[in-house]
């Protein structure tokens, strides 16, 4: 290429840090606040921990998220965004309700249960429920929609016998959780083995007829779609 047609290199956003390291960034962040999150706890996390143990200044974490609240809303996000993903892929599919519970349910207990455990855990703060944390709240609420839109869909066609779609939405969305508080008695079984579980589970629960599980679990065999974790798992 001719050195006229080449594009001027960008430069660094901000002003260069004084010990020539790279600026911080937000995944190197969700790792540390996640590590420390798990050990100390929110309230016992500060952000001079976090910036300390991610080599970096408070001012510039704050130069990425106005304060800790913002941090850990970010963070929910950042680490339920493969799920928004996966539902989006699989709604392109257009499978029958059914066949999608049981991929959902198999493919996220498969990635909760490959994660690193201070992670997953992220969503079972106490803290979430106050109101400074109503983006992660939304967050969830949007998870636990996409299993009430296959829950309903199935009883409406007839393939499932459910009463109350949105408690059974939340019931079958907390069996993928369930690998985050069990893992010191499910050590001995694969990650495959726990995701086949809980989405066998899900679905005999939900069955007008359960003998069709067969069947279910013989199509999503077939269909190569799975669940990708975000990269600071």
């Amino acid at each position: 290429m001719p050195a006229s047609s080449a594009k001027p290199a960008k430069k660094p956003v901000g002003r260069p840090r004084r010990d020539g390291k790279p600026h911080i960034t937000r995944l190197a962040l969700y790792r540390v606040t996640a590590k420390l999150i798990a050990e100390h706890g929110y309230a016992g996390t500060s952000i001079r921990m976090i910036a300390s143990a991610a080599d970096t200044s408070p001012a510039s974490i704050f130069n990425l998220f106005e304060n800790k609240d913002s941090l850990l809303n970010e963070l929910i996000a950042f680490m339920a965004g493969s799920s928004f993903d996966f539902y989006a892929r699989l709604e392109t599919l257009e499978l029958s309700p059914e066949v999608a519970l049981y991929l959902s349910v198999r493919e996220e207990t498969r990635a909760i249960a490959s994660a690193a455990p201070a992670f997953p855990a992220i969503f079972y703060l106490p803290e979430l429920n106050q109101p400074g944390f109503a983006r992660a709240q939304q967050i969830r609420a949007d998870m636990v929609a996409h299993y009430r839109r296959l829950i309903s869909n199935g009883t409406n066609s007839g393939v499932f016998a459910c009463a109350l779609p949105e408690l059974a939405a939340e019931q079958v969305f907390q069996l993928t959780e369930t690998v985050i508080l069990a893992r010191a008695t499910t050590r001995a079984f694969s990650h495959a083995q726990l995701a086949e579980s809980a989405a066998q589970f899900a679905l005999r629960g939900l069955l007008v007829d359960s003998e069709v599980l067969a069947e279910i679990e013989q199509i999503a065999a077939g269909i190569d779609l799975q669940f990708t974790p975000p990269a600071a798992i």
